[in-house]
């Protein structure tokens, strides 16, 4: 590379010779730029032909201007540009306006441009050896990473090679755990078949038959009684109504026998005392001891005939008459710890009463929770014996072992397609290395993250706030799969939205560096962020990255601009 500015020189030498005392030419054209057998200059764009001597006459004859390459006559037009040699260095060209304007391009380091008055001295071999250090320094770098990336190279094809014998031995995984899936399909069935049988079996015992004869038996007395205490109410609502509306004086003497019997049957029912508390309720209690209480102790006494303490709750009879018979059946031929599973079932018992409404919402994915992490085991339905619970949950086992390969297939292959092909991990895969690896910077009263193909964050250094700033979206969309411009930005996009703004986000510009750093971070739009960013994986060897003629030149004049 040191050559370079050498062999521009040769260049130089080469086109000013050929292309005579005219200022200004480009060599590219400087065969177009010799007067022919009539002394004649023919416009580049072919529009006119013109007498040679009225080139760079201080006078624009041509509709593209190329007849004034070193003046400033021709303004504006297409070809109106001026060429410095720049001999020493790298050459480089102007706008036609621009010469002679009194100012010192940068693009022309040898003065050129100003050559009426010769105010611009020739600095090509001082900014020559500035350009010369710097590209020194630069490709120093630049092989220094190489190094670096060459190991993200070997990592990406040494993981290419453990995914690919991964990849083939879980697909061979994948038809004996297919063939365990089947098998324990097969066991279950004959479990579940098993226990039917063997609970038709036990069903047919004269315990069995026994119990569901006195639970049959249960239920017509519940019903029974249930009639029996409607009749009661309506007789006791009949005699309480007659005997507060009789006429005692008169000549009925079977409803005169009837109240005085009914108030007979009121005085002699005994009612539990339940004494008020306070002041107020000594007063109540004293005063029902001086009058008797009356009528409040007739009305409680009324509804202790009607609701005697004694009699069993409904809800009890009820549990009685749910029973699961087939489940009892079954879990007596259980382990010994099988009730202490069944606690763990009832959770309401553990639950308090204020909580009772959302715990009644949800205990279906609580205790399906719990049974998924192993803290309970999976209650039995009625004909599910031990060994068909075991069964089954092999069976469940081998369908989630079998289901987790093919997704591991899955994750595989796309992996090895990334690494593979240009879209996601570089032509050469050296991007994998970087998956997942997290860099940051402080900037002002934030630290800003990048973890490359995740996430990028800013994070408050004053208290434990962050927000996301993106997900990785895509490479350069400007740029060729596959080039180097490709692989010169990263996009983040999809952050959280701003106050009154929009999402945030991120483009990460991308650089040759010997580490993977942040440089800088700033933010050109609202909530729209830009990191500079170094790392080796963009280091590609010198002898792989030669840019095209024009692509140097025109980093060439950028250098100039720099260094001056």
């Amino acid at each position: 590379m040191k050559l370079v500015p050498t062999l521009f020189s040769l260049l130089a030498v080469l086109g000013a010779a050929s292309a005579g005392d005219v200022r200004g030419v480009d060599p590219a054209v400087a065969a177009r730029y010799v007067p022919s057998a009539e002394g004649t200059f023919a416009c580049l764009d072919g529009s006119s032909v013109i007498p040679f001597s009225a080139v760079n006459d201080d006078y624009c004859d041509c509709a593209d201007g190329s007849d004034e390459p070193g003046t400033s006559a021709c303004e504006g037009r297409s070809a109106a540009y001026f060429f410095c040699w720049n001999r020493g260095h790298i050459p480089g060209k102007v706008l036609a306006s621009r010469v002679n304007d009194g100012i010192c391009d940068p693009e022309c380091c040898d003065g050129s441009d100003e050559w009426a008055s010769g105010a611009c001295p020739d600095r090509c071999a001082e900014i020559s050896k500035v350009h010369r250090e710097k590209v020194d320094a630069e490709q120093k770098t630049r092989r220094t990473g190489a190094k670096i990336r060459s190991t993200y190279v070997s990592f990406a094809q040494k993981e290419k090679t453990r995914l690919e014998e991964e990849l083939a031995a879980k697909r061979a995984e994948v038809a004996d755990k297919e063939l365990e899936v089947e098998e324990a399909k097969a066991a279950l069935d004959r479990a579940e078949s098993q226990s039917r049988d063997a609970i038709e079996r036990k069903k047919q015992s004269p315990l069995y038959q026994s119990v569901e004869k006195h639970r049959d038996v249960v239920k017509r007395l519940k019903t029974d009684v249930e009639l029996l205490k409607d009749d009661l109410k309506t007789v006791l609502d009949l005699l309480e109504e007659l005997s507060k509306g009789y006429n005692p004086n008169g000549q009925d003497m079977a409803v005169k026998h009837a109240v005085i019997n009914y108030k007979e049957l009121i005085g002699r029912v005994e009612v539990p005392e339940t004494p008020k508390e306070g002041v107020e309720g000594e007063e109540a209690n004293a005063e029902a001891q001086v009058e008797g209480g009356e009528p409040e102790a007739a009305a409680a006494k009324l509804n202790h005939i009607r609701n005697p303490d004694g009699e069993i709750p409904n809800w009890q009879v009820d549990d009685v008459l749910r029973q699961d018979l087939e489940g009892l059946l079954v879990s007596n031929d259980g382990d010994d710890d099988d009730d202490e599973d069944g606690l763990l079932y009832r959770l309401e018992e553990y639950i308090p009463d204020s909580m009772f409404e959302y715990y009644d919402t949800a205990r279906e994915a609580i205790v399906s929770w719990l049974t998924d992490f192993g803290v309970i085991k999976r209650k039995q339905v009625a004909a599910d014996g031990p060994h068909v619970a075991t069964a089954r949950d092999k069976h469940r086992a081998a369908e989630r072992s079998l289901t987790d390969t093919r997704s591991r297939i899955r994750d595989i292959e796309t992996t090895l397609d990334q690494i593979s092909t240009q879209k996601h991990y570089g032509p050469q895969g050296e991007w994998k290395k970087l998956d997942g690896t997290c860099i940051d910077t402080v900037a002002g009263d934030y630290t800003y993250e990048l973890c490359f193909f995740g996430g990028a964050r800013q994070k408050s250094n004053k208290d434990s706030s962050s927000n996301s700033l993106g997900s990785f979206a895509g490479w350069n969309t400007e740029g060729e799969r596959g080039s180097y411009g490709y692989y010169t930005k990263q996009r983040y996009r999809n952050g959280a939205k701003c106050w009154n703004g929009p999402e945030r986000a991120v483009n990460v510009e991308l650089s040759c560096g010997t580490t993977n750093a942040i440089l800088s971070v700033t933010e050109p739009e609202k909530c729209e962020y830009k990191f500079k960013v170094t790392t080796p994986a963009l280091c590609w060897p010198l002898e792989g990255d030669k840019p095209a003629p024009k692509a140097q030149a025109a980093q060439a004049q950028d250098a100039v601009k720099d260094e001056l």
